[in-house]
């Protein structure tokens, strides 16, 4: 599998769509194994300078660290709740299928199965 370089890489975390050459690194990268860990990294890890800023504020240490509490909770909450439209919209963006986020879930069938055998839950 073809990587980008890093320049194809910075513009590809800011938004822009990369070559098809590089559309398996791009599915590897939205769908494969680490996809939601590697997709948290890079929308939480700029914003770790913005929250270092607020304990340089004028104030007992208990109530910075209580002010990054309240902003990096719902980050992290509406970050996690964003992800799967987030990557399902950079997969259209780069022409690929869309529904390749959902190859890991459980089919119609399978739930059928399911419910035969063990009852409704």
């Amino acid at each position: 599998m073809k990587s980008p370089t890093i320049g194809q890489r910075i513009a590809y975390d800011l938004g822009r769509e990369l070559p098809e050459e590089l559309h398996e690194w791009v599915i590897h990268d939205l769908v494969g194994h680490g996809a939601m860990e590697r997709y948290l990294v890079r929308f939480l890890g700029p914003s770790i300078p913005f929250f270092a800023l607020v304990l340089l504020f004028p104030a007992p240490l208990p109530l910075k660290v209580a002010l990054i509490v309240m902003m990096i909770v719902p980050l992290v909450i509406f970050t996690i709740a964003l992800s799967y439209v987030w990557r399902r919209s950079r997969l259209i963006q780069h022409g690929l299928d869309p529904d390749l986020l959902d190859h890991g879930r459980i089919s119609e069938h399978d739930r059928d199965l399911y419910e035969l055998r063990y009852g409704h839950r």
